[in-house]
């Protein structure tokens, strides 16, 4: 199965909900077993199977999938103990010992440590003061930031040895040849786009087209490792406040999207890949995170529009998407609603994974309204389960343009109500 973008644990189902009420009540009664069972079931996907855990008597074991890493642990003798290895090695430089102590106090419930010739991350608390909110950030912390250093510490010390768990899945190499064309594709295009552009007058364009740009690779191509990280930074080089002018920021994301670009192939191909994971980058955003989003940023299309630069007014619909899509772990409607989006604007790219139906004929201008509606119906259908006041009223989509059909689209979204 083809997966798109990050993985998110935000906005459980009910019965997920459910079990992490039973978790705290369990707690609070000081029945801790129970509790951390219930904790661990609350974790756990049950398509993925990303949580495995088992209790002997006073005994829990378990263990949890985080992208490449596997986080193994046991709760008894009045403690709660996990940990995950990072890499191998066989001696450590000063500088090494260096960037570990500097790493160390950034965290809040985990360290790193040094055990038989590998770097690990260590969690342990005793029971009494592990509650199921203190194991979920402290986990949550020691999982990803063990999936996220081992690349990057493996990349800056060559002494490190890889310490590979068994949850990758490598993808077809066919999907891969597809992915990285329209990866280098995306890259290009804007590149070129850019350079034909005065870059203080269009300014604020140039942002949006570099950082859709990012973000689109991010959750079409759905890279891990070394590639997503620099992603990652360059995002936040553009958002820092540093009060650089927008112009310098934009240079530096440019630069930054010409390095993607000329990376070798197989250095690409080798952060294609899947895993499953336990916890999402991404911090939890209502619905209200999107209106605010819309709220600054929908007024800079229209002089797009008026100056017949419709492609950069596509480009900033679509980085309302991406952006969301890229930061926030959001509810499952926004995000269908969203994909759904993304699929009609970029419909070249699902066809040549071969996903259908086809939504958008590029060539023709035409869209295929019936089929849309009927998604658009069955994702809020799904939503009223937990969103009962969830409406969307199709009857106001314009379907004459492409550009009609995204503003409408998004002037619709901005009705949802999900008030549960």
């Amino acid at each position: 199965m083809i997966t798109f973008g990050r993985f998110s644990d935000s906005f459980k189902p009910k019965a997920k909900i459910d079990e992490w009420n039973l978790s705290e009540k369990q707690f609070l009664e000081k029945n801790y077993l129970e509790s951390y069972e219930a904790f661990l079931r609350y974790l756990r996907d049950d398509e993925t199977g990303n949580v495995q855990f088992s209790r002997k008597g006073e005994r829990i074991d378990f263990e949890l999938q985080q992208g490449s890493k596997k986080v193994t642990g046991y709760i008894a003798q009045g403690r709660v103990i996990c940990e995950a290895d990072i890499a191998g090695y066989e001696k450590l430089s000063v500088s090494f010992m260096r960037r570990l102590m500097e790493m160390n106090y950034s965290l809040l419930y985990s360290r790193f440590a040094l055990k038989d010739n590998r770097i690990c991350i260590k969690f342990d608390s005793k029971i009494p003061a592990a509650p199921p909110r203190k194991l979920y950030y402290g986990w949550k912390e020691l999982a990803t930031r063990a999936d996220k250093q081992d690349d990057l510490l493996e990349d800056d010390f060559v002494m490190l040895k890889s310490i590979r768990n068994m949850n990758i899945q490598q993808i077809p190499e066919s999907e891969k040849e597809i992915k990285y064309s329209f990866y280098k594709k995306w890259i290009e295009k804007t590149i070129n786009k850019i350079s034909g552009l005065n870059e203080d007058a269009f300014s604020g364009g140039i942002s949006y087209l570099l950082l859709n740009t990012a973000y689109k690779i991010d959750y079409f191509i759905a890279p891990e490792g070394t590639l997503m990280n620099e992603i990652e930074k360059l995002s936040w080089a553009y958002f820092v406040k540093d009060n650089r002018p927008v112009t310098e920021k934009n240079l530096k994301m440019k630069e930054a999207l010409q390095k993607l670009f000329d990376k070798p192939k197989d250095t690409v191909l080798k952060d294609l890949y899947r895993v499953k994971s336990t916890f999402g980058i991404a911090n939890p955003a209502p619905h209200q995170a999107v209106l605010d989003l819309f709220a600054n940023n929908l007024q800079n299309v229209k002089w797009y529009i008026d100056n017949n630069h419709s492609d950069i007014a596509v480009n900033i619909y679509e980085y309302l998407a991406t952006y969301c899509l890229f930061s926030y772990g959001l509810p499952r409607p926004d995000v269908k609603l969203f994909h759904l989006m993304l699929n009609i604007s970029n419909q070249d790219y699902f066809t040549a994974l071969g996903i259908s139906p086809v939504l958008y004929d590029s060539v023709t201008g035409k869209l295929n309204d019936t089929e849309i509606k009927s998604i658009i119906t069955s994702i809020i259908s799904s939503g009223n389960e937990l969103y009962p006041d969830l409406k969307f009223n199709t009857d106001n989509l314009k379907f004459d343009s492409l550009l009609d059909f995204l503003r409408t689209f998004i002037e619709e979204m901005k009705t949802l109500n999900f008030n549960q």
